[in-house]
């Protein structure tokens, strides 16, 4: 056996002799003469140390980490703030390569120059809010997810980095809601949301709040629709992506929130709709259809006619009849401040003036008139109908049929997320804004045109 360091031969006896002999003699006589606590200091390092040194050289490492743990919560295990750590340490490691003469990544600039828009008006609107420190505490949250979103486009720049990119975010996705069946939460975070009228748990996963946790799953039904059409290596891909399909569709469920349900029926018939040419994907469309009226169990049937028995004056629903009184106070108000409306995280402080119900707006482009105006609103959607044409660019790119793919996948994202939204207050959620960038991201990534191992071929579609 050889070793080499910058061409050099490197004799395994004397590496034994000066470097790992030594460093076992001190190690023997740490363990014997150090306390405890600094034992397990030395050990830490000893075991740390070289995956660090590792992880300045490479940064994406480093970035999968972060992602890993940005979407499953698996930091609230530990003692300190991990995520933060982690960020620091990813944005020095991003400066040393940029320092050697990594390229930074930009594209898309009408649709940076739209964001950027909005991020100066969202910043202005603290001026007009009426309680600062929640403004600030939102816009705060607002900006993180702005520069969460800037660091994921310099480490996507080809397919190949895109689909990584996605495997982990959803391996994150499926830790946060399957994780706490095996391995219960903290005592401080196992919060639980009940239906007092129908005795019911509402499931939260990692996510800790029911209606976010399904918006997540929207998010990652449509990715695994596209990695069971893209894959075929290796052997059972397709099959593994398949089953964690209905596993995600039945942990919606679980969490009965019927936002989550107008958002998975429009999934569902999206999904049929254009992957009707393509019969694998088509039948097992149907097939996600069926299981889902036979499978769901009769308790969230009856939450989701709930909306039907309000809509008919049959039955009341205070739930319902509160989100509707918000949704005129929002407009009231965003009609009544158009410009910079009443400032983030300002609607509840504001609406109190005209409800006494203490409820935040649960309508995603209603949220947005109301605490950042109406100009902030149209720059919004501007975003919404710039990601329309990017996907249909690539759903029509017919001689790259991953692309063209990926492209149904974010139609099939953007219409569930976004009919959800209607019901949700998600404005300031981090899984918004990530589906929001997808799209330019995934066409910067497939427009170098590099091809993968474990892709299916031009023919594999079933397209005709």
């Amino acid at each position: 056996m050889k070793f080499e360091l910058y061409g050099t031969a490197i004799d395994p006896r004397r590496l034994m002799l000066f470097i790992a002999v030594p460093l076992a003699c001190c190690a023997f006589a740490a363990a014997i003469f150090l306390p405890p606590g600094a034992m397990q200091l030395a050990l830490m390092l000893l075991f740390v140390l070289p995956f660090l040194f590792l992880c300045v050289d490479r940064p994406a490492i480093i970035f999968y980490l972060v992602i890993l743990i940005l979407f499953s919560n698996l930091d609230v295990y530990a003692s300190f703030r991990l995520y933060r750590y982690l960020i620091i340490f990813l944005l020095v490691s991003f400066a040393i390569a940029a320092a050697n003469g990594r390229r930074i990544v930009t594209h898309h600039p009408h649709l940076i120059a739209i964001a950027g828009a909005f991020g100066i008006l969202a910043f202005q609107s603290v001026s007009v809010a009426q309680v600062v420190h929640l403004a600030t505490k939102d816009l705060s949250a607002l900006l993180k997810v702005f520069v969460a979103v800037a660091i994921v486009a310099q480490f996507t720049r080809d397919r190949k980095e895109f689909r990584r990119f996605l495997l982990v975010l959803a391996a994150g996705i499926l830790l946060s809601g399957f994780l706490p069946f095996v391995v219960h939460p903290p005592g401080r975070f196992a919060s639980l949301s009940l239906l007092w009228s129908q005795g019911i748990v509402r499931y939260e996963g990692f996510v800790f709040e029911p209606n976010t946790f399904a918006l997540y799953q929207l998010f990652l039904i449509p990715v695994l629709v596209f990695f069971a059409a893209a894959y075929r290596k290796p052997r059972g891909a397709r099959l593994f992506f398949a089953f964690l399909i209905p596993a995600s569709i039945g942990l919606l469920a679980l969490s009965f929130s019927r936002g989550g349900f107008v958002g998975l029926a429009c999934l569902l018939v999206t999904l049929v709709v254009i992957e009707r040419k393509n019969k694998p994907l088509f039948l097992f469309g149907l097939s996600l259809v069926a299981a889902s009226a036979f499978l769901i169990p009769g308790v969230y049937w009856e939450r989701i006619g709930s909306v039907f028995d309000f809509a008919t004056k049959r039955a009341g629903d205070f739930a319902i009849y509160t989100r509707l009184e918000t949704m005129r106070v929002a407009f009231h108000l965003g009609f009544t401040h158009p410009l910079l409306g009443v400032g983030p995280g300002n609607f509840i402080p504001s609406a109190a003036y005209f409800i006494p119900h203490g409820l935040t707006v649960h309508n995603l482009f209603l949220q947005i008139f109301a605490e950042f105006g109406f100009l902030s609103l149209s720059l919004f959607v501007a975003i919404i109908v710039y990601n329309f044409r990017i996907i249909r660019r690539m759903m029509k790119n017919v001689g790259d049929p991953e692309a063209a793919q990926i492209g149904r996948a974010l139609l099939m994202q953007h219409v569930a997320m976004l009919a959800s939204s209607l019901f949700l207050p998600s404005t300031y959620e981090i899984i918004l804004w990530f589906m929001l960038a997808l799209p330019a991201i995934a066409e910067n990534a497939y427009r170098s045109g590099s091809r993968t191992e474990g892709a299916a071929p031009s023919v594999s579609t079933g397209r005709k």
